[in-house]
């Protein structure tokens, strides 16, 4: 289990290093706001670091909405887009005090896309106006208040007294009232293919919409055409946990508990549905509305739903393990 703990670590400070990179880049940029490449494609490396570990639903991120303050999703109202316009029309500067105080939607990887990559903003930079300077304050804010989030929570992860007591959750057993550590991992590790079946896919394919009518932007980080790209990295952060080489694996704790079959079933679903994600080769909030993709996205959307059926039937019960409420659960 301490293999899992600094695996997570490990992976906090990979997010880390790329969100400050980011906060680089973008006050590069707005030094000289001409290109906007080497800025998107830092953004789009930080999110890629993020989805790798978004699955971890659990242990410091939970303290200070830190998760909703790295990326607020899904925003069926398209409420950052209002709070970043609100916050550009005032009349004082942007600050670090200025963020702190807003709400949590224009704190984190969301917000910074919208600024990046949407047409409405990101067309404006090179004009000598207000509107631009607002712009880059923003920006350049938004970035480094990503780094103060993702510091404090990988800060946390590497702090002993936490560290001693998650820990010692795993040998607490099956008949204690308190979650152990091995419950949270299988936990959200359900709870993060449960969302890319209900919000990531569900969501733009509109089938948790009442018309049920596919709508593109409902998919995660439309404006970056990353939506698959973020699914991509969940499934292989999920695979990384299930046949890991540094000590602690699903495959050799399945195996202790005479399930090992187990784990080879769920690798080969978690492969079909890489295979299956490889074959839709345009942007999701695209390919939803083009009938000609819903075939393969339903097979991928079908994929995905079976993967959590090994993960609830088979492997929580291979492990002895209760499932209880989680966010997805109803939707």
């Amino acid at each position: 289990m301490a293999a899992v703990s600094k695996r997570i670590g490990s992976d906090y400070q990979a997010l880390l290093k790329e969100s400050e990179t980011l906060a680089s880049s973008t006050a590069t940029f707005c030094e000289q706001p001409v290109d906007l490449s080497p800025a998107r494609t830092q953004w789009l490396r930080t999110m890629d670091a993020w989805q790798q570990v978004q699955w971890v639903r659990f242990g410091p991120i939970l303290e200070n909405n830190d998760d909703w303050k790295i990326q607020f999703w899904p925003d069926k109202k398209n409420i950052v887009a209002r709070k970043v316009g609100q916050l550009l029309e005032r009349e004082q500067a942007i600050d670090a005090a200025t963020l702190d105080k807003a709400s949590v939607v224009v704190q984190g990887l969301t917000a910074l896309e919208l600024l990046l990559f949407d047409d409405n903003f990101s067309q404006r930079y090179g004009e000598n106006t207000p509107q631009a300077e607002k712009q880059c304050q923003l920006l350049r804010v938004t970035s480094e208040y990503l780094v103060t989030t993702v510091n404090r929570i990988s800060e946390g992860w590497q702090d002993d007294d936490f560290q001693s007591r998650w820990l010692a959750t795993a040998t607490t057993g099956s008949d204690s009232t308190q979650v152990d550590a091995e419950s949270q991992i299988v936990a959200a590790m359900l709870s993060q293919m449960e969302k890319v079946k209900l919000d990531k896919l569900g969501g733009p394919l509109g089938y948790k919409n009442r018309n049920r009518q596919p709508n593109g932007y409902f998919a995660e980080s439309w404006r970056s055409h990353s939506s698959l790209a973020n699914i991509q990295a969940n499934l292989l952060a999920l695979a990384r946990v299930i046949d890991a080489q540094d000590g602690y694996d699903l495959r050799r704790l399945l195996a202790h508990h005479g399930a090992a079959p187990l784990a080879d079933q769920i690798q080969a679903q978690v492969n079909k549905c890489l295979s299956l994600l490889s074959d839709i080769d345009k942007p999701l909030s695209e390919a939803v509305m083009d009938s000609a993709y819903k075939p393969r996205l339903d097979a991928l959307h079908q994929a995905v739903g079976e993967l959590n059926s090994l993960l609830k039937s088979g492997l929580a019960p291979a492990l002895q393990i209760k499932l209880g409420f989680n966010s997805n659960d109803g939707d």
